[in-house]
């Protein structure tokens, strides 16, 4: 997605919790297990204390204020493997108090931070990921600081059930995300409470995140360094990462897929060294640093190809495209054979076929198939239903929704006009119309099949200076900003949820 010149066209509920752990089904495939830290099976090394609000249960754990001291959970797995761990907490005073996360006896995470909250009232959440044995395994949190813990309301632990998938991809691009706290941006809670953005969504139900690559970008946001940088949060929070390969140095949708300048007189054969070479760097980069990634796009919305001229489906000639798609492949799995590749398109509402038939007959391989849908550009959701269908029969591949967004306002926030400025039918341009669209799109595509849905830049609320033009990011202003499920001010459209 690139706004402006594009060319193709809460059901909550509440459980009522005691002490002990409470299921909470994540998708037919994961579950989600909350442990209380007050009541048995947990231990609260301190008090169990009730006198701050907003916590779950009967109360929280108010450990010493001491190094070491701790709170232990005891919780179950179905099965060995990679579990996310959620510990919900508060931090009333002015400094971060970390924690060592041990598993097993064996510390995961040293010196893990628990920010300040604002207040004791104020609870935020703090993720990662972990591996867990089949059966009981010990969870711990131990101090490493003299103020001891921050007051613990519990533990939420999500695993596989033995069904052999993983849980849903509940996604978000927050591509903008880095240049936002760079300027200073806030993020609130639908509460008011200032938190970070990427905890904000975890709340809202997002388990993984997906930032694009580009090049060589004049402003510098979305290179490889930036990148690096912003995985290295995405994965301590114990979000899952998606990266998304422009092969641009801007921005590469249906309209446009112009080469990087570095590469812009490299005909077929270097280009697709160029598009190998590229993807391997990135992503043996981030395996360095410990964050390799999930999953990668090997191009974006690459509806009739990718770095035209060379790379352009004309008369329906896949073989340049297959060459460079290939490539895009094989480094990924060089990299990382556990690395799923993504290949996206914005065919929904036509043409899904036609290409992806084209490169499975050039040989092409990829592990998921993803599309776009934005109702006001790609038809109805009954249409949505079918070709998500038709997909996942058709290719014998999951199927997922990369980029989905409503508006949850017509109004303008900033002096530049918005690409999106009128709803779709039967869905008001309100935060309930928004979440409503959303809830409908994930719900929809979900029954037909999909895999995961990731709403396309749901933080990029108008910022002075986090414009859309990497070539002139100070001054070019927003044209999404009402897209965004985020107000004017920062706060979170209460309605939105990312639904399990």
């Amino acid at each position: 997605m690139k706004p402006l010149t594009r060319l193709s066209a809460v059901m909550a509920v509440t459980t009522a919790l005691s002490g002990t752990a409470v299921v909470l089904a994540l998708s037919a495939h994961a579950a989600t297990n909350r442990y209380e830290a007050e009541s048995s099976p947990a231990v609260c090394g301190g008090a169990v204390a009730s006198n701050h609000s907003g916590y779950s249960g009967s109360g929280f754990c108010d450990t010493t204020n001491a190094v070491g001291a701790a709170v232990t959970f005891t919780v179950t797995a179905p099965a060995a493997g990679t579990a996310n761990l959620a510990v919900r907490f508060a931090n009333g005073s002015t400094a971060s108090r970390p924690a060592d996360v041990s598993v097993n006896g064996a510390v995961v995470q040293s010196a893990l931070g628990f920010e300040a909250t604002g207040a004791w009232t104020s609870w935020a959440t703090k993720g990662l990921s972990v591996q867990l044995a089949a059966g009981t395994n010990t969870v711990r949190l131990a101090a490493t600081t003299s103020g001891g813990l921050a007051n613990v309301d519990y533990l939420e632990v999500t695993t596989a059930d033995g069904g052999g998938n993983t849980s849903i991809m509940q996604g978000a691009d927050v591509s903008t995300g880095q240049r936002a706290l760079d300027l200073g941006a806030r993020h609130y809670y639908a509460n008011g409470v200032q938190g970070d953005a990427l905890d904000i969504l975890k709340s809202a139900g997002v388990n993984y995140v997906r930032l694009r690559i580009w090049n060589n970008p004049r402003s510098g946001y979305n290179n490889k360094d930036k990148v690096l940088q912003y995985a290295r949060t995405v994965k301590a929070k114990g979000l899952k990462l998606m990266v998304d390969f422009h092969y641009s140095d801007t921005w590469a949708d249906p309209g446009k897929q112009f080469k990087p300048a570095a590469w812009a007189g490299h005909g077929i054969d270097r280009l697709t060294t160029d598009v190998y070479d590229y993807t391997y760097d990135v992503c043996t980069s981030l395996r360095a640093q410990g964050t390799v990634p999930d999953s990668v796009q090997i191009g974006n919305e690459i509806n009739t190809g990718m770095l035209w001229d060379d790379g352009r489906v004309v008369n329906n000639n896949f073989t340049n495209l297959g060459r460079l798609l290939k490539a895009g492949y094989n480094a990924t799995k060089a990299c990382n054979s556990g690395t799923q590749v993504i290949i996206h398109t914005a065919n929904v509402e036509s043409g899904a076929r036609w290409f992806y038939d084209g490169i499975r007959a050039q040989g092409v391989q990829w592990d998921i198939t993803a599309l776009s849908y934005y109702c006001f550009w790609h038809g109805s959701l009954s249409n949505l239903a079918g070709v998500v269908s038709d997909m996942r029969s058709r290719y014998g591949k999951p199927v997922i929704i990369a980029e989905t967004a409503y508006p949850q306002t017509t109004a303008n926030s900033d002096s530049t006009r918005n690409v999106v400025t009128s709803g779709c039918s039967g869905y008001e341009t309100t935060p309930a119309g928004q979440q409503a669209n959303f809830a409908a799109v994930q719900n929809t595509a979900r029954n037909a099949g999909a895999i995961g849905i990731f709403y396309w830049e749901p933080t990029w609320y108008a910022v002075p200076g986090n414009g859309w033009d990497p070539a002139d990011i100070t001054n070019s202003g927003n044209e999404w900003d009402n897209m965004a499920v985020f107000d004017r001010n920062g706060r979170l459209n209460p309605h939105i949820r990312w639904l399990p």
